[in-house]
């Protein structure tokens, strides 16, 4: 079991961290979804043996806090005797995929050939991205080997770091991709854990650069869809007790867990929650924050604290981190504010100098974000 200030590691069921309240185990179900009775036992368990404080995260993983470590072991047998999930808990954390999949789609497929690899010498975070099918809206998300559409509307394998990848048909994947994770293992340094911080220094086959995946993306925000409704979780963290309740009413058959914190209800509509968030005009869907204090040993401020603070002040893309580690920030990040002893630091992405400055907890007033707006 891990400290939580360990650089580059990812907690799971079978390596859980220690944290500020507690034990925390990050669980990553097979197609980032769940039975809705499965995610129900879930936070029944949450309250049973933890703070009944649960968190979804932007790789699409579901995670338990305050765990006391009396605990543990109750939890983790638990968890590991579901027979819908137990053996899949743990298997397909380098994978997220579009949360629109359907059993016939291209999305599917491709995570059925990537479960078959075998990722045990790869860096904890490096993962792999599927968005095909007519929804794409990943290019946000964080990821090294990314599944596209391409411009002659065949599957895009692009390099993280790279505006060009590779169009192939799908009886092509089994065979490119392995090439891929090989070159990007045989010429990585020690310390290069991500294929982006590769591609600064190494360049990748001319014949793997040729195509660019489409331009369009959809912006994924709470409502109504064809196969459910989308509920935001303001900054990812919820009560157990809350979702419960949510799925009972709903009667909902199934979870998908998104990477935009958010989770989507199969087979429900126009369904309205004031635990979650219904309405796509929500300020806090501009904000995204990691643990923050008293939930991280590494974070100096209270980033729920601060992004209530700032939530109606910016319409502005902002992430709040709680040391220099900033976790959890996403590409779309505009203005970055970080967390240090006696100060926060201040980062805006849209300018072209990318310039840090230091600021106190209470300069971010509605006419700070006016001017830089």
């Amino acid at each position: 079991m891990k400290s939580k200030n360990t650089r580059g590691f990812c907690p799971s069921l079978k390596k859980p961290v220690f944290s500020e309240d507690g034990i925390l185990v990050r669980l990553r179900p097979y197609m980032n979804s769940l039975n809705s009775d499965d995610m129900i036992y879930l936070c029944d368990l949450s309250e049973k043996y933890g703070s009944g404080i649960m968190e979804v995260t932007t790789r699409s993983s579901l995670q338990i806090r305050g765990i006391n470590k009396f605990n543990f072991k109750k939890i983790e047998k638990d968890i590991l005797n579901m027979k819908s999930i137990g053996h899949e808990i743990d298997n397909n954390s380098n994978i997220i995929i579009n949360p629109f999949w359907n059993y016939r789609d291209e999305n599917f497929r491709i995570y059925k050939l990537l479960i078959k690899y075998n990722l045990s010498n790869l860096p904890e975070k490096f993962g792999f991205v599927i968005d095909l099918g007519n929804t794409s809206c990943l290019k946000n998300i964080s990821g090294d080997i990314r599944f596209e559409k391409s411009d002659n509307n065949k599957i895009l394998v692009r390099a993280d770091g790279s505006d060009r990848g590779k169009a192939l048909n799908i009886n092509q994947i089994t065979s490119f991709v392995p090439k891929m994770i090989e070159w990007f293992i045989n010429n990585k340094e020690k310390n290069i854990n991500r294929m982006s911080e590769l591609l600064k220094t190494k360049k990748l086959p001319h014949d793997w650069c040729l195509n660019k995946p489409i331009s369009k993306s959809y912006n994924v925000l709470p409502g109504n869809y064809k196969i459910g409704q989308v509920f935001g979780i303001k900054l990812g963290r919820f009560l157990a007790k809350d979702l419960k309740r949510l799925l009972l009413k709903s009667l909902s058959p199934k979870v998908r867990i998104t990477p935009f914190k958010m989770v989507l209800l199969e087979q429900v509509n126009n369904h309205t929650d004031k635990n979650f968030i219904c309405n796509e005009d929500d300020p806090f869907l501009n904000l995204s924050a990691c643990s923050g204090k008293n939930y991280c040993s590494s974070s100096f401020i209270d980033t729920y604290e601060l992004a209530n603070k700032i939530k109606k002040k910016t319409k502005l893309k902002v992430h709040i981190a709680g040391c220099e580690k900033n976790c959890g920030i996403t590409k779309d990040t505009q203005i970055l504010l970080s967390g240090r002893k006696n100060f926060v630091s201040f980062r805006d992405f849209r300018c072209q100098e990318n310039k840090t400055t230091n600021k106190n907890y209470n300069d971010f007033s509605k006419k700070f974000f006016n001017d830089i707006e």
